[in-house]
């Protein structure tokens, strides 16, 4: 049997991904298909993945002789065959290598290093035969003694110690002479499964009747006699009592926990006393928590021996067990019941369970019309079949309140996985998911390639979020495509719910690629109506502050009744602008080419991209003038002017600055929806998806603010923001209210957004995007090459320009141009110069097949030109 592997060393950058190894023949039984295992590649041990089995192999490209694996390092198929044919889809639609398509689908830390270790043979004879040469000797003797000491060597050790080419000397004289032999090993995985020591009883329920029986009545002899404890004089100081489990707050704890009254004068009986405690603890523990040894001594007083002797007495074991990582052990999630559906709800409910091997559904429902209730009961419709489901959101700001709602439909049955969780969460959800043990995981896109037997659905919530899009590392997918693509493979329904869902989205389902399922209404109320206040009137009536008078009454009356306001900046910050007014000076990054915005919580100048710091100016060091003022505005001063207006408001900002981690996100979101803050100033974290009863106004503070971006989707961004964030108000019993400030009222993205008009806006969109050739009528494919040196940068894009024209002319892509080379917007990023062509074409793919562009980042499909 022979198998092809995907290792971690010859497969990443290899046209051919596999290797093909002999099974021997004691794992041919257990070899499947998706298993990790261990190979030999050159001198080295590596991890793979079995990818494919068969009982041939191709041996023309062999010229020596076959290798075989090393051994399965875990038995259950790390990756399910859908996942297999998702990866090889992943690395030829994305042009990226299968090794880091593969990687993804695994948890993070699992996959191990390998590493060469050295032994010493034999001790006594150790020392080489003859000493003629001093410095060959004086090294093998130093290699020899670390070897005696540590009884292994690794070279990497060594190389650090000796530097890699003397090290290299001296493992080869070792090896000639015999001394030393070399081992092939790998490191162990970064996550494992955590385990610690638990107590627990094993002694039978008639067995432990009896011995406590023994017990009680071993303690009630020793309790003395009424009246027979002297009282002692009130003149005597006595010290304080040790602070002890207080035994009346645990449920139903047995009669011994009432006789807290012994002294230390019988110790016998305040033994049984102390013994009883601990298994009454024992007995009562919780079904998540375990007592530890320590734990349980301290609870009940017993000291390490005495816990022992109850062991010794076959009453309790001390073992070993596994602690599951859960990142939902510490909530408390109120279990919840399904709601009535309306006609246009039920409706939708049956489109999408009624239906296998369809297109998928495009479920446009306007904010508040019931999209969430619509996930949950066709879930719940689809786990009663025996199938299970994943469930996408495009944040990690969203996870907390749809956990909420999908663990308290199904308590015990929901995964999370999402890049904030540590690297042992992530491993122990991963494995329940593999094992079977839940049926619904969450989480943002990462979550798709969890390992789901009998997946039934895809839902991918707010499928318009440009999140949904991998930028940062191979590879450079898109979580819809991709999830639309597994759902082809698997025959199964794929919902995409947006209240604003993509141009491309919605065209497709014009185009009838796509099922449109639309929710027109709001669900118990009506949209909230939206007020423009054009900032151009209001600084002509003299009102120079970044507040409108319309919104500052709004927020008045908000504030007395008692309710609660959001106001929407997507913007950082105190002043994104620090200007000298004497000779223009701007106080730029020093490794980006971007101006420092004031931040005036830390008080400090801060880089957007790179998070450089730099100390406030207070004097131009240009001029030396003290002509440095700060202009512009974010988040940090829309606090500081609410502050001043509404003294007595509480106020809560939630931006990247203030949420850096998932239970940051948690805690401010459960904070405003305790009502423990009256006004919500936030960024784009606070338009998505948040179902907030309470706020019956939003204040757009400038919807401006990227509408003018050189970018081919900066409308449909702009228009789908202040939808989105317009959609927050009003979803309680109050009515709610809109208002968005800015300097363009007549722009077509503002005024359809006033209208929660999103047919308006696609089709003033779409007809922009067909005039010009901008997706979806054209693939777009962004090249970016960054370099440390300008001229290299520029150079390089040039040359690959010559190549892309040439290859377009050799394939005859008639349909097919390049916009650039140029710089990028931002050219300078973290002390690189970044330079971008953009190719435009009906399918690049044919190009992208024949180009070589190593050395280039290359994202297909990009959500932005930026």
């Amino acid at each position: 049997m022979y198998a092809g592997v995907l290792t971690t060393a010859a497969s990443w950058h290899s046209e051919q991904p596999l290797l093909t190894y002999i099974v021997p023949p004691e794992l041919q039984e257990i070899a499947l298909p998706g298993q990790l295992v261990a190979a030999p590649f050159g001198n080295r041990l590596v991890e793979g993945i079995i990818w494919q089995l068969s009982k041939d192999a191709d041996m023309s490209s062999f010229d020596g002789a076959m290798r075989p694996i090393s051994t399965i390092l875990d038995p259950e198929p790390a990756l399910l065959p859908h996942q297999r044919a998702l990866a090889e889809w992943l690395a030829e639609y994305y042009v990226t290598p299968l090794a880091h398509c593969a990687m993804i689908m695994l948890p993070p830390g699992l996959m191990q290093r390998s590493k060469v270790v050295l032994h010493l043979i034999s001790p006594e004879n150790s020392a080489p035969a003859t000493a003629q040469q001093d410095a060959e000797f004086t090294r093998l003797q130093a290699l020899i003694g670390l070897l005696l000491a540590d009884g292994e060597l690794d070279v990497e050790r060594l190389k650090e110690m000796l530097g890699a080419k003397r090290a290299k000397e001296v493992v080869q004289e070792a090896l000639a002479s015999g001394i030393i032999v070399r081992e092939a090993m790998l490191h162990e995985p970064r996550t494992r499964i955590r385990r610690k020591r638990i107590v627990r009883i094993i002694a039978p329920d008639d067995v432990l009747q009896q011995w406590k029986q023994r017990a009680e009545q071993i303690w009630r002899e020793s309790l003395p006699e009424p009246g027979t404890i002297p009282m002692a004089p009130d003149n005597v100081r006595r010290r304080p009592n040790k602070p002890s489990l207080d035994p009346w707050a645990i449920p139903a704890l047995s009669n011994a926990s009432a006789a807290l009254t012994l002294t230390s004068e019988n110790k016998e009986g305040l033994l049984a006393q102390k013994q009883l405690l601990a298994i009454d603890l024992l007995e009562h523990e919780h079904e998540h928590t375990h007592w530890t040894p320590t734990m349980l001594c301290k609870a009940s007083g017993l000291t390490q021996g005495q816990l022992q002797k109850l062991v010794r007495e076959q009453l309790i074991t001390i073992e070993e067990a596994e602690v599951q990582r859960d990142p939902l052990a510490e909530r408390f999630i109120p279990d919840t019941q399904p709601l009535a559906l309306t006609p246009d709800q039920q409706a939708a409910i049956e489109r999408i369970t009624g239906t296998y091997d369809a297109p998928p559904i495009l479920l446009h429902g306007v904010t508040g019309s019931g999209k969430t209730e619509i996930y949950l009961q066709a879930l719940d419709t689809i786990l009663a079949r025996g199938q299970r489901g994943i469930v996408l959101v495009p944040e990690i700001a969203l996870t907390a309140q749809a956990i909420y709602r999908f663990a308290g439909r199904f308590p015990g049955r929901v995964a999370i996985i999402h890049s904030a969780l540590s690297e042992g969460e992530r491993y122990d959800e991963w494995r329940r998911i593999r094992s079977g043990k839940v049926d619904v995981v969450i989480g943002s896109r990462s979550a798709l390639f969890s390992p789901v037997s009998n997946l039934g659905i895809i839902i991918l919530d707010e499928e318009h979020e440009p999140a949904y899009k991998q930028d940062e590392r191979r590879p450079k997918y898109h979580a819809r495509e991709t999830a639309i693509t597994l759902g082809k493979m698997l025959g199964i329904p794929v919902v995409l719910g947006s209240a604003t869902p993509s141009v491309e989205s919605f065209y497709r389902a014009e185009r009838g690629e796509y099922q449109l399922v639309e929710l027109r209404s709001r669900v118990g109320g009506a949209l909230p109506p939206v007020e423009i206040i054009d900032l151009r009137s209001e600084l002509q009536a003299g009102n120079t502050s970044i507040i409108s008078r319309r919104l500052q009454s709004e927020l008045e009356q908000v504030l007395s009744k008692k309710q609660q306001a959001i106001l929407y900046l997507n913007r950082r910050g105190a002043a994104s602008c620090v200007l000298c007014r004497e000779c223009g000076y701007v106080a730029m990054c020093d490794r980006c080419d971007v101006p420092l915005t004031y931040h005036s919580t830390e008080r400090i100048l801060l880089c957007h991209y790179c998070n450089r710091q730099s100390k406030i100016l207070r004097i131009c060091p240009q001029c030396g003038s003290e002509g440095i003022r700060y202009f512009g505005l974010g988040t940090e001063k829309v606090m500081a002017t609410i502050g001043q207006m509404f003294p007595a408001a509480r106020l809560l900002r939630w931006d990247r600055d203030t949420a850096k981690n998932r239970l940051a996100h948690e805690q401010l979101l459960d904070r405003f929806a305790n009502r423990e803050a009256d006004i919500l100033v936030g960024t784009q974290m606070i338009a998505k998806g948040l179902d907030l009863p309470g706020v019956t106004l939003v204040g757009v503070i400038s919807a401006d603010i990227a509408l003018m971006l050189p970018d081919f989707s900066a409308s449909e961004r702009a228009f789908t923001l202040l939808t989105q964030v317009a959609g927050r108000a009003g979803r309680g019993e109050d009515p709610g209210q809109v208002i968005i400030q800015t300097f363009n009222p007549q722009h077509f993205c503002i005024d359809a957004a006033s209208r929660h008009d999103y047919h308006e806006f696609y089709s003033a969109e779409i007809e922009a995007r067909r005039r010009y050739g901008y997706p979806p009528f054209r693939q777009f494919v962004k090249f970016t090459f960054s370099h440390a040196n300008r001229r290299r940068a520029q150079n390089e894009a040039l040359l690959l320009r010559e190549k892309l024209d040439e290859w377009i002319n050799r394939l005859g892509l008639t349909h097919t141009d390049i916009v650039g080379p140029a710089p990028a917007l931002m050219e300078r990023l973290n002390n690189l110069y970044r330079w971008q062509m953009i190719a435009r074409g009906p399918d690049l793919h044919p190009l992208l097949s024949v180009l070589d562009t190593s050395g280039w980042e290359v994202d297909i499909d990009p959500v932005s030109t930026l």
